[in-house]
């Protein structure tokens, strides 16, 4: 059981390219599938599913010079008694790396965030990464 689990994207743009899309909390839609909308106001993020589902999100932590921030899930999820995810870029040889972490406790027996979210989390990674270095070319 893993509730404490990063995955990563390596992406041929400089740190601060891939920072002003990764960090940007409404662009996450552009590049993330399962996201169909988002409503931000002030800390509140409001992240509508394309299935209809409705979490809501504080914005949390932001460093732009760190190029991080986090977000908690404050709804939305069954089963969850907390949610931390932290998206952070970093320099990479060619470039830039996108880590995006999930941190959780659930009161359900045997719940495993990274089982439920690694791939489509990885698949996100790379859709921001081939909009990235398709803008750069």
């Amino acid at each position: 059981m893993a509730n404490d689990f990063e995955v990563g994207v390596d992406v041929g743009v400089d740190p601060d390219a891939a920072w002003r899309l990764a960090g940007d909390p409404v662009a996450i839609r552009d590049w993330f599938g399962p996201v169909s909308d988002i409503a931000v106001d002030g800390d509140l993020r409001t992240v509508t599913m394309g299935n209809g589902a409705q979490l809501l999100e504080r914005l949390v932590d932001r460093d732009d010079a760190a190029r991080t921030y986090s977000y908690v899930v404050e709804s939305g999820i069954p089963g969850l008694t907390s949610h931390r995810a932290t998206i952070r870029v970093v320099e990479a040889p060619g470039g830039s790396r996108v880590l995006w972490r999930q941190t959780a406790t659930s009161d359900v027996e045997g719940y495993d965030i990274e089982a439920r979210l690694s791939g489509v989390m990885t698949a996100g990674l790379e859709s921001l990464r081939d909009r990235l270095e398709g803008a750069a070319a």
